[in-house]
């Protein structure tokens, strides 16, 4: 008899183990699709967005994604903030801020989503995008702090007078710049 009894807990161990494998490999599958997914464009914006991932950001109008598996520099098209990281200027007026504020409305991990115009690439290779996290369009509120003025490189102007109403309502309430510099 004592025989049988240890074929039982044999095979009973045995199920358990196939068991526990069994649940290891459903797990490091949906851990692999978790981490493999793509961000996807939430309704609402033109055919030709993209959704990325923030990297890093490099200074107030500059950031890195990852897009379609790919780093990218990508340039916040329509504005421009003052220097901080130009290997030749100094530090401007309100760099730093302008820094410190884009750093408040995203952060690495964020999903961001990419609006581009006629022009997709700068001189420099960087992608040139309106940058929306959730319901806030990053360019334009950059500009309504008075941290970014409105920048036109021709042919792109999609955001173009987005930009200067949220400038000029900075610069009645005397925000950013408008104050610190």
């Amino acid at each position: 008899m004592p025989r049988r009894g240890r074929r039982r807990s044999l095979a009973g161990g045995l199920g358990g183990w196939l068991g526990m494998i069994a649940v290891v490999i459903v797990l490091a599958a949906v851990f692999s699709w978790w981490q493999d997914r793509e961000p996807s464009v939430p309704d609402g914006f033109s055919e030709d967005a993209a959704a990325a991932e923030l990297v890093r950001i490099i200074d107030g109008d500059t950031i890195v994604v990852e897009l379609s598996g790919q780093e990218e520099r990508v340039r916040l098209l329509n504005i421009d903030t003052p220097e901080t990281v130009h290997p030749e200027e100094p530090v401007e007026c309100g760099g730093p801020e302008a820094s410190e504020a884009i750093s408040e409305m995203i952060s690495p991990g964020d999903e961001l989503v990419l609006e581009f115009d006629q022009e997709r690439r700068d001189q420099y290779d960087r992608l040139l995008a309106g940058v929306f996290a959730d319901e806030v369009f990053v360019n334009e509120e950059l500009a309504r702090q008075g941290w970014a003025e409105p920048a036109y490189y021709a042919p792109n102007d999609r955001f173009l007078d987005q930009i200067e109403d949220a400038w000029a309502q900075a610069e009645s309430e005397g925000a950013g710049v408008f104050t610190l510099c």
